[in-house]
């Protein structure tokens, strides 16, 4: 006789327990029993992503990525063939999930869709490999399929995300449909998150999708993914905190009251003084920021919710080499967007990268807000505070006290008036303001020669 042939039945469901199903089927001359094959159990992964990669070869993974952009398109006909073409380069699940997650960022491209039940888009893997284009469901259906095919476990979750169309004010709720998907593989000893979506690229606020290979959601660490993504089954929106991945899970109400974060502010370690993505206050308020690694200098804009620029109420000052403080005094009490940028020491070409976004409510202001002073990026690096004027606008013809610190400065000038040092690194002076509508720039330098090199810090216009 010959080997009977075997079918695999997968089933998962919450209120089953790995190893608890068993049962029998049975057709036309044959029947059989059914064999529990253990799934993973959920746990706290043990390692970090940083781990995880920091043991493997990084050069192979450059020739995974590469052999997985160069696929012919011939070889991608149906998720066998790819699976197929792929896996040969892979030594384990790791390198085949990420073969897997490269091709699928790179060849697939987003199609927008307000709706996870929207027809006009399917998301049959077979579909997806045709049209090349699909909805994050249709990443995460096409990313199981070909994980599956390779062997590895994975499940496809989905649930609430913060995506463009994000906004605090109206938060997530138990009776609300998902509007996104994702994986999680069984990597390592440990499931991990994978988003091949948001890994091809992002939508900007107006909901424009551009392509950009984004790294940071390949076995993405769960402390990090649950700032913006939160599991709930699609059927009834049940809340399933285990798919979290998390030693203390987190409740929808605490997902709403966490401030969204860009994928770079988590990687560069940002800490900060306020949480919450709805700032409530007075008058003015000053936001800290801390990274854990050194940023060249921190940029803030702030605008009402039409639009209109306020950036002149707005500065970021910077208290040591890892922190920053930003200071925000509206002219007027209303709604306003803060907007946070940053950009890594030592990177020259690259703009500063969104940070993130608070909505700040001023519940009140001043009779008379002044605009707050113009500063330059030499003003951060130099660690400057500047203690007076407060205020961008300067009255003409007038006499007005200079006074700033700075540990790192050796000379300080007022155009071409230089200041004096004092103690503690406190520089101060008296000048004469110009007439109205010229403007007077404080200069520093770190060099103690006369002919030093001076830097541009703080602008004040004459009024």
């Amino acid at each position: 006789m010959g080997n009977s042939p075997t079918v695999e039945v997968y089933l998962t469901s919450d209120d089953v327990v790995s190893g608890d199903v068993v049962g029998f089927f049975c057709g036309p001359g044959n029947q059989g029993r059914i064999r529990s094959k253990p799934v993973p159990n959920l746990k706290v992964p043990g390692f970090k992503k940083k781990d995880i990669l920091a043991d493997k070869d990084l050069e192979k993974f450059g020739e995974i990525d590469e052999h997985a952009l160069h696929t012919p398109s011939n070889a991608a006909s149906s998720v066998k063939s790819l699976v197929n073409y792929l896996a040969p380069m892979t030594a384990n699940d790791v390198e085949k999930v990420r073969a897997i997650y490269r091709w699928i960022t790179a060849n697939i491209s987003h199609e927008a869709s307000h709706s996870m039940d929207d027809d006009s888009m399917t998301s049959e893997p077979s579909t997806v490999l045709g049209r090349r284009c699909t909805h994050a469901d249709g990443y995460a259906t096409l990313f199981a399929a070909m994980c599956k095919s390779a062997g590895v476990p994975v499940v496809t979750l989905s649930g609430f995300a913060k995506r463009f169309d994000y906004d605090p004010e109206i938060p997530f709720t138990s009776r609300d449909k998902p509007n996104h998907s994702w994986n999680a593989v069984f990597v390592e000893e440990d499931w991990r998150f994978v988003d091949c979506c948001w890994g091809a690229g992002r939508e900007d606020e107006a909901g424009r999708w551009t392509p950009k290979f984004e790294e940071f959601w390949f076995l993405t660490d769960p402390d990090k993914f649950i700032n913006d993504h939160y599991p709930c089954m699609s059927t009834d929106t049940k809340i399933i905190t285990n798919w979290q991945l998390m030693k203390q899970p987190i409740s929808l109400d605490e997902f709403n009251k966490t401030v969204r974060l860009e994928e770079v502010c988590k990687e560069w370690g940002i800490e900060l003084s306020y949480t919450e993505p709805i700032l409530i206050f007075r008058k003015e308020i000053h936001i800290t920021l801390a990274a854990s690694v050194l940023l060249r200098n921190v940029i803030a804009t702030l605008e009402t919710v039409d639009r209109v620029s306020m950036d002149e109420y707005t500065v970021v000052y910077r208290f040591d080499t890892l922190t920053f403080s930003i200071q925000c005094r509206p002219p007027s009490p209303g709604t306003y967007v803060l907007k946070i940028f940053g950009k890594r020491d030592g990177v020259q070409s690259e703009r500063p990268k969104l940070l993130l976004r608070y909505n700040l409510k001023c519940t009140d202001c001043n009779n008379y807000v002044k605009s707050l002073p113009y500063v330059y990026t030499h003003a951060q690096t130099y660690q400057c505070t500047l203690h007076e004027p407060n205020s961008r606008e300067l009255p003409s013809k007038s006499e007005v006290r200079i006074r700033l610190s700075s540990s790192h400065l050796r000379q300080v000038n007022v155009e071409d008036i230089p200041l004096e040092c004092g103690e503690n690194g406190t520089w101060e002076g008296v000048v004469m303001t110009p007439q109205a509508g010229e403007t007077i720039v404080i200069f520093g330098s770190t060099s103690d020669e006369l002919q030093g090199r001076f830097n541009s810090l703080y602008k004040f216009f004459i009024v």
